[in-house]
């Protein structure tokens, strides 16, 4: 897949079929714009192309707002990449949000060599938000671009979205996010020293630096994960916990998010680790004794 950050860096063979967005985590309902896309492309003997935002939207216009991220830049580009679209446009200036939607497809999608725009089922794009599908295709027409409607992804007759994933992660509803996702969520990060608790009461643990902060990460507890680590073929069972430790907590205490992988031993320190939620075990608890803590996560160890 071809990226590019200027009108001028684009490929000049031959014109595309667009969808615009953000698309975040790239879920199902994403995904199915995607399929369509790819369709309405292969009937026009046209390139597909992503025209998205290098930074979250409300991020790129004010500098100190972190966003929960369901997939980083980098993520979202490998999955577009695995899902076959040819070309992706990162926008990253402020200016864009000043122009009308007519301006934005006379000046960026025409000069795109865009000839045929997909836009999702309550998609709106420009200053001029009040305005949606039928003023695209009116307006389209004049610039020679065809317009098209994606229909709404439904999974058990509720829509899918960026905002529900979100909701549900945060209320640690891990369980079935996969079909909304199309995968399971997952976070990734570092293998950093942490204060070895874990490996004093016989139970190791690999501390994580995430590699992006502004990564959502699901409500605190215990989970049943899957670990892939650098330099290794294959994936593991883990108990991962986020949180800040309770039985062992004091005044330097932070949230931290730790790794019990089942069945290793290996010194993984520095390498890069990505960690899948499978299933909710349980919400993080302060025990009396360190005797009942082992206790419980010998039981967490069972389940998973």
């Amino acid at each position: 897949m071809t990226v590019f950050e200027d009108i001028c860096q684009a490929p000049q063979d031959g014109g595309y079929a667009c969808a615009i967005g953000f698309f975040d985590g790239v879920h199902l309902g994403h995904k199915a714009l995607l399929a369509t896309l790819k369709k309405a492309a292969a009937e026009r003997g046209l390139k597909t192309l992503i025209v998205t935002f290098k930074q979250h939207p409300r991020e790129i216009m004010k500098a100190t707002y972190v966003p929960s991220l369901l997939t980083t830049t980098a993520e979202r580009l490998q999955i577009m990449e695995k899902e076959g679209i040819d070309a992706c446009y990162l926008i990253k200036s402020k200016s864009i949000f000043e122009q009308t939607s007519s301006y934005f497809m006379h000046h960026t999608l025409a000069e795109l060599n865009v000839k045929y725009l997909l836009v999702g089922y309550d998609h709106h794009f420009g200053s001029d938000r009040e305005h949606g599908f039928e003023y695209y295709k009116k307006i389209g027409a004049e610039y020679g671009i065809e317009v098209g409607q994606a229909e709404a992804m439904l999974v058990a007759k509720n829509k899918v979205s960026s905002s529900a994933i979100r909701r549900e992660l945060e209320a640690g509803k891990v369980d079935g996010i996969s079909k909304l996702l199309g995968y399971n969520y997952f976070i990734e990060g570092t293998v950093v020293h942490g204060r070895n608790v874990g490996k004093i009461i016989g139970f190791p643990t690999a501390n994580i630096c995430l590699s992006d902060v502004r990564k959502l990460i699901p409500m605190g507890g215990v989970y049943s994960v899957k670990v892939s680590i650098e330099g290794e073929r294959k994936s593991y069972k883990g108990v991962l916990n986020i949180g800040v430790r309770p039985t062992f907590i004091d005044l330097k205490s932070v949230k931290t998010i730790e790794v019990h992988i089942l069945d290793f031993s290996e010194d993984i320190y520095n390498k890069h680790i990505r960690i899948e939620f499978v299933k909710f075990l349980r919400s993080e608890e302060k025990f009396e004794t360190t005797e009942q803590l082992t206790q419980q996560i010998s039981e967490d160890l069972k389940r998973v």
